[in-house]
C-alpha cells in the first residue's frame, strides 16, 4: 500500500537520528548512510536527508552540486541561447528506500522533495538540471519520473541521467491556476 506524502517527514541527517536499522537492497548505499553520510555532510561535501514514516527511517537521499555538459542535453531541454559549455545542476548522489518499504511511494516522494529543493536553490544560485548516475537496476525508476539519458556517456558502471526541472516547471505552470510562481512568491 502506498504511503501518502503527507505521512512522511523529511529532515537533514543529524546525530540524533538512529539510522542503524536502515537496510536497502544495495549494501553500499546502506554502508554510506551508516558510515559516511554524516562525516561528508560535516565536511560540506554533500547533504543527506532522511525520510521518516511513523518514526522509522524508510529512505534517504544525498545531494551535492554538479554540472552537466551542454552537449549531453537534448535540444528540447535547456535554452538555445545559453552560451556556456555546462549547465549548473543539483546531483542526486545517493537515493535509497528501506527494503521493507519498497514500492510504497518513498522513492517518488524523495524525487518530489529533490525537485522542491532544486527550485528553492535556483532562487539563490544558478541551477537548471537535476543529475544522477543511475545504477542499471535503477534506470527505469528515474526514466519513469521524467529523467532522460545524457547524450554523452563516459561512465562504464552507471548511466548518467538528467532532468531539466525548470522546463518541467514551466510546462506544469501552463495548466495551473493559480500559477506555480504564486507559491514561489509566498515562500520568500
Amino acid at each position: 500500500m502506498k504511503i501518502p506524502l503527507s505521512n512522511l517527514s523529511f529532515s537533514l541527517l543529524n546525530e540524533d537520528i538512529d539510522i542503524s536499522a536502515f537496510r536497502c537492497r544495495e549494501p553500499d548505499l546502506t554502508e554510506f548512510l551508516i558510515e559516511d553520510a554524516l562525516e561528508n555532510q560535516a565536511a560540506r561535501l554533500s547533504a543527506t536527508r532522511i525520510v521518516l514514516y511513523e518514526g522509522q527511517v524508510v529512505g534517504f537521499f544525498t545531494l551535492t552540486n554538479d554540472c552537466i555538459i551542454r552537449k549531453s542535453v537534448s535540444d528540447d531541454d535547456g535554452e538555445e541561447w545559453y552560451p556556456y559549455p555546462h549547465y549548473p545542476a543539483l546531483k542526486i548522489a545517493r537515493l535509497a528506500t528501506h527494503q521493507e518499504f519498497e514500492g510504497r511511494g518513498i522513492g517518488r516522494a524523495m524525487l518530489l522533495k529533490t525537485v522542491a529543493i532544486a527550485m528553492r536553490l535556483s532562487q539563490y544560485v544558478g541551477c537548471r538540471m537535476i543529475t544522477v548516475d543511475a545504477k542499471p537496476k535503477s534506470e527505469g525508476f528515474y526514466l519513469k519520473y521524467g529523467f532522460q539519458k545524457a547524450l554523452i556517456n563516459k561512465k562504464k558502471d552507471t548511466i548518467p541521467l538528467y532532468r531539466d526541472f525548470y522546463r518541467s516547471y514551466q510546462e506544469a505552470e501552463k495548466g495551473m491556476s493559480p500559477p506555480l510562481t504564486v507559491f514561489d512568491e509566498r515562500s520568500r
